[in-house]
């Protein structure tokens, strides 16, 4: 156990990196601890901060453990002689190509009626920002979904076209020496695409699916009607999903933002069934997950969401310090580490090459989030959370004071401090 004095001299680096001139007047909370818990460094740790993605931390944890690794979702699809019938436990990585083989594999014509039954669609969670809602970050969420709610804008052959399906969007397309833009109304289904667009092959954007439970329904057939029943016949196709070990990797290394909000909400619906605005229970739920079974402060969590988008989210990095040493000490720790970014990985890609951190990142406007793991030069491993809110200079540079706030502490030197 190392001893606790208040800026032992090993910590002032940290200290000192969390007092750069550049985060004057910001929100500037952060925690550090062994891995058995021992609080090494903290700075305004108890302060609510908003924590971008890293609350998917909060959500991988609660699927992880109310679900367990190995869960699949799976999608059943009945062919009748006057409709075509889907029920689905939702699946966040069901794709175009699954759907368009099951059409093939069942010789549906797309004439007849999609009936649907899925457990959760409440669209757009309630408190993310009305501007998002074009982009693929801020997809709707619905249990039978189609490529994570999004589809890729291409300019493909001298076309501007929708990668893998347009999902009835149209697009108007004029080219034009002033620099590209973009316009995209998804509740009309409408792009308008204008400007210089490259001469090669090349993907412009990727944008968000309005309806993906219909779009998806439309893939099969010719209509979308909700449904609360399903044949007691066996279906004439089953579509299994890969199991949620892989969804996590999926969800926390890129920082997607559909399959958290997808995992929250199947983790809630383990729990009980769940209304047509699903949310308030999700919450509830996730929030006695941190409170009872992680052991965090109730006042130290307020959830809104499963991926951070939301502003009305807050938590402390000693919850986030606490909800990492939890998670590692279960025996599900092999999954939720390997499904954690890394230098070389998903968001992490360009970031604290030649150090062994493990963790979340997260960005709003304003915010930048870093939490995880840290192996630093005794070999011991420490877990370290850091938020910074409210700054005034560029996210760049944000980023920048999270790394090497990570770096410092991984080499540390605690050799230096008293222990017992």
């Amino acid at each position: 156990m190392l001893a606790t004095l208040l800026f032992p001299i090993p910590f002032w680096g940290l200290e000192q990196i969390l007092s750069d001139p550049k985060l004057d007047g910001a929100t500037v909370s952060a925690y550090v601890c062994e891995l058995d818990g021992d609080k090494v460094f903290e700075k305004n740790s108890a302060l609510h901060v908003i924590p971008g993605s890293n609350q998917k931390l909060l959500s991988n944890a609660f699927a992880l453990h109310t679900l367990g690794p190995d869960y699949t979702p799976v999608t059943r699809i009945w062919k009748e002689s006057k409709r075509t019938l889907v029920a689905t436990t939702g699946d966040p990585l069901l794709t175009y190509q699954q759907l368009v083989d099951a059409r093939a594999k069942l010789k549906l014509d797309r004439k007849l009626p999609v009936y649907v039954k899925e457990p959760f669609a409440p669209g757009i969670p309630d408190s993310w920002e009305f501007d998002d809602l074009p982009n693929k970050y801020a997809a709707p969420v619905t249990g039978f979904t189609v490529d994570k709610g999004s589809f890729e804008l291409w300019h493909k052959g001298g076309r501007i076209v929708g990668v893998p399906y347009n999902y009835g969007v149209q697009i108007y397309a004029s080219k034009s020496p002033a620099p590209l833009s973009i316009a995209y109304d998804p509740m009309r289904r409408m792009v308008t695409v204008d400007g210089n667009w490259p001469e090669k092959d090349a993907r412009l954007d990727t944008l968000s699916i309005w309806r993906p439970d219909r779009e998806a329904a439309f893939l099969l057939g010719s209509g979308f009607i909700r449904s609360t029943q399903t044949p007691s016949a066996t279906p004439n196709l089953t579509i299994t999903g890969k199991p949620l070990s892989d969804m996590m990797v999926a969800c926390l290394q890129p920082s997607d933002n559909n399959i958290a909000e997808q995992l929250l909400l199947l983790a809630s619906l383990r729990l009980g069934e769940l209304p047509k605005k699903p949310y308030p229970a999700a919450r509830e739920r996730l929030t006695n997950f941190m409170e009872k079974v992680v052991g965090v402060e109730k006042a130290d969590v307020r959830p809104f969401d499963g991926s951070g988008m939301s502003r009305h989210s807050y938590v402390t990095t000693r919850a986030l310090g606490r909800l990492l040493k939890w998670s590692n000490d279960q025996s599900t720790a092999p999954f939720w580490r390997s499904a954690l970014a890394s230098p070389g990985k998903g968001t992490l890609a360009n970031r604290l090459k030649e150090t062994t951190f493990q963790g979340k990142t997260g960005t709003l406007d304003m915010v930048s989030a870093l939490s995880g793991y840290v192996r630093h030069k005794s070999g011991q491993e420490l877990i370290v959370s850091v938020i910074l809110n409210q700054y005034a200079c560029t996210p760049a540079e944000a980023r920048d004071i999270l790394d090497s706030f990570v770096k410092q502490a991984a080499d540390l030197d605690l050799t230096a401090m008293d222990g017992d």
